[in-house]
């Protein structure tokens, strides 16, 4: 029995790829004309999808270019209706059918799902250290802006030397926004290309951001490289009217110098000075001989090291500004001068003679270099948990002890004293700078590091119109603050969160810059061989079965 093949539906067949080819070349004029109409629609919406999602500034020429490809796939089924009909409701094109629903059900959930991400974006940082989280400070400065703010990122493109900062600068001003619930808004500007905005803004090098109140106008600059978090925070509370708190460094005592900011000095303050203007303070000398007042805008003062004697009319303009409530910090040296251990005395401290030995926690084997170990640290009230609960570890080079001038029943309540950190058990203290250990002496603890909150000195009373109570903060060492030392282990958030505690200020320390932490993956070598085995032949077996099963239903 034989069959016609015109009994045969036209699907059935199939073909070489020759003659799938064959039959997919138009054969005549109307349908090369429409394959062409079909291919430049096709070409057309491509584009045009590019331009809206890639070039928004294009966008409305982006849509004459979407309309220009529906129009040419309209002509193209115009002229072949009649084969895209048959195309479609053949069995064949039904499976296409079915197939180009599905695609285009798939598609349309994607979108779908993007525009709701976007409308709805939620962030989960998981890196160790968080680096792309912002602090709970810079958090609650953003939640509480009440003007708009607009930072204008000057950057020239394609200079080798400023690339490396415009992505970092991106991302934080981008979270910034995101945070502010559009308070705040930024956009990059080619200087070369916008010079008179640079003009306007006074900005002469780049790359610099200009953070600018939109409504009171206040302008605030950060040039390279201080775009970090800290700086743009800093940058928001100068703009938005908080403005600074000034810190004084005395000098004329012989105190450590500010002006010194080489990094291999061991007596310089510069960077430590810095880092301070960095937590958003203005930095200003104070000299008693040239000016014998203490500026009302002294928000603190710090005398670093001092090697010459205190003057009793300079005592008196220190114990004046802390009978009224003044902030100060003390770093001192094994070897300070008696004066500056009077001026301390009247306010409850005492500082002993001689260098701290610790014979269990130090530096390099050297004694006398106490290090002090997180858990050396004390967190029992509220000033030690602002200054030393953030803190990991700590040394001070040659230091003196420091405890209270009185035993604890006998300190008047006007003056109340928190110890920071405390040496290990196996310390001394010897007066010869040349000794390193303890020989027939009792090891005990000591405080290199204490806090001090009081109304009045001792055996005084508290002033009628004092508006708060004094606070210092006393170091028997001066040398781990020095340009040498401030960037070691924690020294520098100890030297910060001593200022911040003195002036009363939001905590800075975490917006401080975050550690980069690179974990390994430490592994035994029977691990390493299970990982290796895992990736050579469990994964691939995996795939070959999974392969065959498919093969096998198929066949």
């Amino acid at each position: 029995m034989s069959t016609s093949p015109s009994s045969q539906p036209p699907e059935e067949t199939s073909g070489t790829l020759a003659s799938l080819l064959q039959r997919a070349v138009p054969t005549t004029i109307k349908g090369a004309v429409s394959a062409v109409l079909a291919l430049g629609g096709l070409a057309a919406l491509l584009l045009g999808g590019t331009l809206v999602l890639f070039l928004p500034e294009l966008r409305s020429a982006s849509y004459t270019v979407l309309a220009l490809g529906g129009i040419l796939l309209l002509v193209s089924l115009m002229l072949s209706f009649a084969a895209v009909r048959q195309s479609i409701t053949g069995r064949r094109g039904r499976y296409s059918t079915n197939t180009a629903v599905m695609a285009v059900a798939f598609i349309a959930l994607a979108v779908l799902v993007y525009v709701m991400g976007a409308r709805n974006a939620a962030r989960w940082d998981t890196t160790a250290t968080k680096q792309f989280s912002l602090a709970p400070q810079t958090l609650s400065i953003l939640d509480n802006l009440k003007e708009p703010i607009l930072a204008t990122a000057l950057f020239v493109p394609g200079d080798t030397q400023q690339e490396p900062f415009r992505t970092p600068v991106e991302n934080l001003l981008n979270e910034f926004r995101h945070r502010s619930k559009g308070k705040l808004d930024y956009r990059f500007v080619d200087p070369d290309l916008q010079p008179t905005l640079a003009k306007r803004y006074g900005v002469a090098q780049y790359p610099t951001v200009v953070v600018e109140a939109q409504e009171s106008g206040r302008i605030y600059l950060l040039a390279q490289p201080l775009f970090q978090e800290r700086d743009f925070t800093s940058a928001l509370l100068i703009t938005t009217g908080v403005g600074q708190k000034i810190v004084y460094f005395l000098t004329g005592h012989n105190e450590r110098s500010t002006d010194d900011s080489d990094q291999t000095s061991r007596r310089g303050y510069g960077l430590a000075a810095n880092e301070i203007a960095s937590d958003n303070y203005g930095i200003r000398s104070l000299a008693f001989a040239e000016t014998p007042a203490i500026p009302s805008d002294a928000a603190a003062i710090i005398i670093a090291g001092p090697q010459q004697d205190l003057p009793d009319a300079d005592a008196q303009l220190l114990h004046d500004f802390l009978k009224g409530g003044g902030r100060l910090m003390v770093l001192l040296e094994p070897n300070t001068p008696p004066s500056f251990r009077a001026f301390l005395g009247k306010w409850g401290l005492k500082v002993n003679e001689g260098t701290i030995i610790d014979l269990g926690s130090s530096v390099a084997a050297q004694p006398q270099t106490p290090l002090i170990k997180k858990e050396q640290l004390f967190t029992n009230s509220d000033a030690s948990r602002s200054i030393a609960l953030p803190l990991d570890q700590t040394y001070f080079p040659g230091a003196a002890a420091l405890e209270p001038i009185y035993k604890q029943e006998e300190m008047p309540d006007t003056i109340r004293l928190f110890p920071l950190a405390r040496t290990t058990i196996l310390s001394c203290i010897t007066l010869d700078p040349n000794v390193n250990t303890c020989p027939g002496l009792a090891p005990a603890v000591f405080v290199p590091a204490i806090a001090l909150q009081a109304l009045a000195p001792i055996n005084e009373k508290p002033a009628e119109n004092a508006p708060r109570e004094a606070r210092l903060v006393v170091f028997g060492d001066a040398d781990f603050a020095t340009n040498f030392h401030v960037f070691s282990l924690s020294n520098r958030d100890l030297l910060l969160n001593s200022v911040n505690w003195l002036t009363e200020d939001i905590s800075l320390a975490a917006v401080r810059a975050k550690a980069v932490k690179f974990p390994p993956l430490v592994v035994t070598g029977r691990q390493m061989q299970l990982i290796r085995a895992l990736s050579w032949f469990v994964l691939p077996g995996i795939m070959a079965v999974l392969a065959g099963i498919a093969w096998w239903r198929r066949r």
